[in-house]
Protein backbone atom coordinates (compact mmCIF):
# COMPACT_ATOMS: atom_id res chain seq x y z
CA UNK A 1 0.00 0.00 0.00
CA UNK A 2 1.36 3.37 -0.76
CA UNK A 3 0.50 6.74 0.50
CA UNK A 4 1.65 9.90 -0.41
CA UNK A 5 0.90 13.45 1.32
CA UNK A 6 1.82 16.25 -0.54
CA UNK A 7 2.69 19.99 1.73
CA UNK A 8 2.82 22.13 -0.88
CA UNK A 9 4.41 25.75 -0.98
CA UNK A 10 0.65 27.04 -1.18
CA UNK A 11 -0.43 24.84 2.02
CA UNK A 12 2.60 26.61 3.80
CA UNK A 13 1.74 29.95 2.55
CA UNK A 14 -2.15 29.93 3.69
CA UNK A 15 -1.00 28.60 7.18
CA UNK A 16 2.06 30.72 7.20
CA UNK A 17 0.67 32.59 10.24
CA UNK A 18 0.34 29.47 12.04
CA UNK A 19 3.09 27.39 10.87
CA UNK A 20 4.29 25.96 13.95
CA UNK A 21 1.05 23.96 14.70
CA UNK A 22 0.62 23.49 11.13
CA UNK A 23 3.60 21.88 10.49
CA UNK A 24 3.77 19.88 13.89
CA UNK A 25 0.30 18.39 13.07
CA UNK A 26 1.53 17.80 9.57
CA UNK A 27 4.64 15.66 10.70
CA UNK A 28 4.07 14.27 13.84
CA UNK A 29 2.41 11.27 12.14
CA UNK A 30 6.13 10.92 10.47
CA UNK A 31 7.03 10.19 14.50
CA UNK A 32 6.72 6.29 15.90
CA UNK A 33 8.69 4.52 18.09
CA UNK A 34 11.30 3.17 14.87
CA UNK A 35 11.53 6.77 13.46
CA UNK A 36 15.35 7.98 13.23
CA UNK A 37 14.08 11.33 13.95
CA UNK A 38 11.54 11.28 17.03
CA UNK A 39 10.16 15.23 17.31
CA UNK A 40 8.56 17.00 13.99
CA UNK A 41 10.40 20.09 14.84
CA UNK A 42 13.64 18.09 13.77
CA UNK A 43 12.29 17.12 10.36
CA UNK A 44 11.12 21.00 9.88
CA UNK A 45 14.26 21.62 10.40
CA UNK A 46 16.13 19.14 8.19
CA UNK A 47 14.16 20.18 5.80
CA UNK A 48 14.62 23.78 6.38
CA UNK A 49 10.48 24.71 6.79
CA UNK A 50 10.70 26.86 9.86
CA UNK A 51 12.31 29.69 7.07
CA UNK A 52 9.16 29.82 5.45
CA UNK A 53 7.71 32.03 7.95
CA UNK A 54 9.91 34.87 6.53
CA UNK A 55 9.41 34.44 3.04
CA UNK A 56 7.49 36.82 0.70
CA UNK A 57 4.05 34.91 -0.98
CA UNK A 58 5.71 35.56 -4.55
CA UNK A 59 8.61 33.42 -3.29
CA UNK A 60 6.54 30.65 -1.69
CA UNK A 61 4.41 30.65 -4.49
CA UNK A 62 7.05 30.06 -7.04
CA UNK A 63 8.10 26.91 -5.57
CA UNK A 64 4.42 25.38 -6.35
CA UNK A 65 4.89 22.10 -8.43
CA UNK A 66 1.73 20.40 -10.47
CA UNK A 67 0.47 17.77 -7.72
CA UNK A 68 -0.75 15.69 -10.21
CA UNK A 69 2.57 14.71 -12.11
CA UNK A 70 4.59 14.93 -8.81
CA UNK A 71 1.73 12.17 -7.81
CA UNK A 72 1.75 10.14 -10.95
CA UNK A 73 5.69 10.07 -10.70
CA UNK A 74 5.75 8.50 -7.65
CA UNK A 75 3.03 5.83 -8.19
CA UNK A 76 5.09 4.76 -11.18
CA UNK A 77 8.29 4.79 -9.50
CA UNK A 78 7.12 2.87 -6.46
CA UNK A 79 5.84 -0.17 -9.00
CA UNK A 80 9.03 0.28 -10.47
CA UNK A 81 10.77 -0.47 -7.61
CA UNK A 82 7.83 -2.68 -6.33
CA UNK A 83 9.07 -5.70 -8.54
CA UNK A 84 12.41 -6.34 -6.65
CA UNK A 85 11.40 -4.99 -3.12
CA UNK A 86 8.90 -5.94 -0.86
CA UNK A 87 6.73 -3.62 1.23
CA UNK A 88 4.08 -3.56 3.79
CA UNK A 89 3.08 0.17 3.67
CA UNK A 90 5.15 2.87 2.58
CA UNK A 91 4.45 6.89 3.00
CA UNK A 92 5.96 9.42 1.11
CA UNK A 93 5.80 12.89 2.26
CA UNK A 94 6.64 15.59 -0.59
CA UNK A 95 7.53 18.94 0.99
CA UNK A 96 9.63 22.05 -0.76
CA UNK A 97 13.16 22.31 -1.61
CA UNK A 98 15.15 25.02 -0.43
CA UNK A 99 18.80 26.09 -0.91
CA UNK A 100 21.32 24.15 1.00
CA UNK A 101 25.25 25.40 0.25
CA UNK A 102 26.12 22.57 -1.44
CA UNK A 103 23.34 23.42 -4.43
CA UNK A 104 25.19 26.83 -5.26
CA UNK A 105 26.80 25.33 -8.57
CA UNK A 106 23.31 23.14 -9.48
CA UNK A 107 20.71 24.08 -10.84
CA UNK A 108 17.12 24.15 -8.98
CA UNK A 109 15.85 21.53 -10.96
CA UNK A 110 18.71 19.36 -9.04
CA UNK A 111 17.94 20.09 -5.76
CA UNK A 112 16.07 17.38 -4.36
CA UNK A 113 16.68 15.68 -1.72
CA UNK A 114 15.35 13.09 0.66
CA UNK A 115 15.52 11.39 4.32
CA UNK A 116 13.77 8.23 5.50
CA UNK A 117 12.69 8.06 8.66
CA UNK A 118 12.14 4.69 9.78
CA UNK A 119 10.66 1.25 7.59
CA UNK A 120 7.53 2.90 5.14
CA UNK A 121 8.36 6.22 5.99
CA UNK A 122 9.90 8.86 2.96
CA UNK A 123 10.24 12.50 3.42
CA UNK A 124 11.10 14.27 0.16
CA UNK A 125 12.09 17.72 -0.97
CA UNK A 126 11.48 18.83 -4.34
CA UNK A 127 11.54 22.07 -6.13
CA UNK A 128 9.36 23.67 -8.43
CA UNK A 129 10.33 21.68 -11.94
CA UNK A 130 12.35 18.54 -10.75
CA UNK A 131 14.29 16.67 -13.25
CA UNK A 132 12.47 13.56 -13.40
CA UNK A 133 14.93 10.96 -13.93
CA UNK A 134 16.71 12.55 -10.69
CA UNK A 135 13.51 12.87 -8.59
CA UNK A 136 12.92 9.08 -9.68
CA UNK A 137 16.94 7.85 -9.06
CA UNK A 138 16.38 9.71 -5.52
CA UNK A 139 12.90 8.02 -5.04
CA UNK A 140 14.48 4.55 -5.59
CA UNK A 141 17.05 4.75 -2.93
CA UNK A 142 14.93 5.63 -0.43
CA UNK A 143 12.29 3.11 -1.20
CA UNK A 144 15.65 0.41 -1.13
CA UNK A 145 15.91 2.48 2.67
CA UNK A 146 12.42 1.82 3.53
CA UNK A 147 11.59 -1.60 2.75
CA UNK A 148 11.09 -3.93 6.27
CA UNK A 149 13.61 -6.49 4.84
CA UNK A 150 16.45 -3.68 5.10
CA UNK A 151 18.45 -4.62 7.48
CA UNK A 152 19.66 -1.19 9.17
CA UNK A 153 16.38 -2.02 11.15
CA UNK A 154 18.08 -4.63 13.69
CA UNK A 155 20.68 -1.87 13.91
CA UNK A 156 20.62 0.23 17.27
CA UNK A 157 22.74 3.87 17.41
CA UNK A 158 25.38 1.60 19.02
CA UNK A 159 25.69 -0.73 16.14
CA UNK A 160 25.15 1.91 13.40
CA UNK A 161 29.00 1.71 12.71
CA UNK A 162 30.53 4.24 9.92
CA UNK A 163 31.01 0.97 7.48
CA UNK A 164 26.94 -0.41 8.12
CA UNK A 165 26.64 3.30 7.04
CA UNK A 166 28.42 2.60 3.67
CA UNK A 167 26.57 -0.88 3.18
CA UNK A 168 23.23 0.96 3.90
CA UNK A 169 24.18 4.14 1.50
CA UNK A 170 26.13 2.18 -1.52
CA UNK A 171 23.38 -0.98 -1.33
CA UNK A 172 20.56 1.86 -1.74
CA UNK A 173 22.51 3.19 -4.32
CA UNK A 174 23.53 0.28 -6.65
CA UNK A 175 19.78 -0.55 -6.48
CA UNK A 176 18.51 2.95 -7.47
CA UNK A 177 21.19 3.52 -10.56
CA UNK A 178 20.20 0.08 -11.62
CA UNK A 179 16.97 1.03 -12.24
CA UNK A 180 17.72 5.00 -13.53
CA UNK A 181 20.06 7.17 -15.41
CA UNK A 182 23.00 8.50 -13.61
CA UNK A 183 22.18 12.43 -12.76
CA UNK A 184 24.37 12.50 -9.53
CA UNK A 185 25.80 16.00 -9.73
CA UNK A 186 27.95 14.68 -7.38
CA UNK A 187 30.04 11.79 -8.90
CA UNK A 188 32.55 13.55 -10.47
CA UNK A 189 33.85 14.70 -6.85
CA UNK A 190 35.38 11.38 -6.02
CA UNK A 191 38.44 10.92 -8.79
CA UNK A 192 41.18 8.00 -7.83
CA UNK A 193 43.46 10.39 -6.47
CA UNK A 194 40.83 11.85 -3.78
CA UNK A 195 39.26 8.18 -2.91
CA UNK A 196 43.10 7.21 -2.30
CA UNK A 197 43.05 10.07 0.37
CA UNK A 198 39.77 9.41 1.53
CA UNK A 199 40.31 5.72 2.35
CA UNK A 200 43.24 6.99 4.22
CA UNK A 201 40.50 9.05 6.37
CA UNK A 202 37.91 6.70 6.92
CA UNK A 203 39.99 2.99 7.09
CA UNK A 204 40.55 3.52 11.06
CA UNK A 205 37.35 4.31 11.49
CA UNK A 206 35.26 1.54 10.08
CA UNK A 207 33.95 0.59 13.22
CA UNK A 208 32.98 4.06 14.67
CA UNK A 209 29.99 4.66 15.77
CA UNK A 210 30.65 8.86 16.69
CA UNK A 211 28.48 10.60 14.52
CA UNK A 212 31.22 13.18 14.78
CA UNK A 213 34.05 10.84 13.16
CA UNK A 214 31.09 9.91 10.77
CA UNK A 215 29.34 12.95 9.57
CA UNK A 216 32.48 14.48 7.63
CA UNK A 217 33.57 10.97 5.76
CA UNK A 218 29.95 10.24 5.00
CA UNK A 219 28.77 14.12 4.09
CA UNK A 220 31.69 15.51 3.08
CA UNK A 221 34.02 18.50 5.24
CA UNK A 222 35.39 21.47 3.74
CA UNK A 223 37.52 21.59 6.54
CA UNK A 224 39.16 17.96 6.14
CA UNK A 225 38.94 18.23 2.71
CA UNK A 226 37.16 15.75 1.44
CA UNK A 227 34.05 16.93 -0.88
CA UNK A 228 30.34 17.03 -0.74
CA UNK A 229 28.76 13.54 -0.42
CA UNK A 230 31.95 11.43 -1.05
CA UNK A 231 30.93 8.62 1.67
CA UNK A 232 27.96 8.13 -0.91
CA UNK A 233 30.64 7.71 -3.74
CA UNK A 234 32.88 5.60 -1.70
CA UNK A 235 29.93 3.68 -0.28
CA UNK A 236 28.96 2.68 -4.34
CA UNK A 237 32.08 1.81 -5.17
CA UNK A 238 32.29 -0.76 -1.65
CA UNK A 239 29.06 -2.66 -3.44
CA UNK A 240 29.47 -2.24 -7.32
CA UNK A 241 33.40 -3.75 -6.33
CA UNK A 242 31.83 -6.24 -4.28
CA UNK A 243 29.03 -7.24 -6.68
CA UNK A 244 31.92 -7.42 -9.95
CA UNK A 245 33.22 -10.59 -7.56
CA UNK A 246 30.52 -12.26 -6.44
CA UNK A 247 27.57 -13.73 -7.66
CA UNK A 248 24.52 -11.65 -7.08
CA UNK A 249 20.83 -13.41 -8.41
CA UNK A 250 18.88 -11.03 -6.66
CA UNK A 251 19.34 -7.51 -5.37
CA UNK A 252 17.91 -8.56 -1.74
CA UNK A 253 20.83 -10.81 -1.62
CA UNK A 254 22.89 -7.59 -0.84
CA UNK A 255 20.88 -7.20 2.57
CA UNK A 256 22.81 -10.53 3.61
CA UNK A 257 26.16 -9.46 3.09
CA UNK A 258 28.55 -8.67 6.06
CA UNK A 259 29.12 -5.06 6.07
CA UNK A 260 32.99 -5.88 6.77
CA UNK A 261 32.78 -8.47 3.24
CA UNK A 262 32.27 -4.90 1.54
CA UNK A 263 35.62 -3.53 3.03
CA UNK A 264 37.38 -6.85 2.68
CA UNK A 265 36.86 -7.33 -0.62
CA UNK A 266 37.38 -3.53 -1.72
CA UNK A 267 41.02 -3.71 0.24
CA UNK A 268 41.55 -7.35 -1.74
CA UNK A 269 40.74 -5.54 -4.77
CA UNK A 270 42.38 -2.39 -4.21
CA UNK A 271 45.98 -3.78 -3.76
Amino acid sequence: MLEIKQITPLELLANKSQLDEFLRKELSDLITSNTWMDEWIQLAQRFQLLKFKKMSAKDIKGLQWDTEHVMSVIKETFLHVSQYLTFNKVRVTVVPALPFPFFKDQPQSLWTNAFTNGPGNIIIAIPPEPDIEFFQYLLAHEFHHATPENPIYQLSLDTFTLEEWYKMEGTAEYFSLSLYPDKRWWKNNFPIEIESRYWNECKDHLKSTDDQIKTPLCFGSQKKQIPVFSGYSFALKLVSKYVSTNKIDDMRDLFNVEASSFIDCYMRNSS
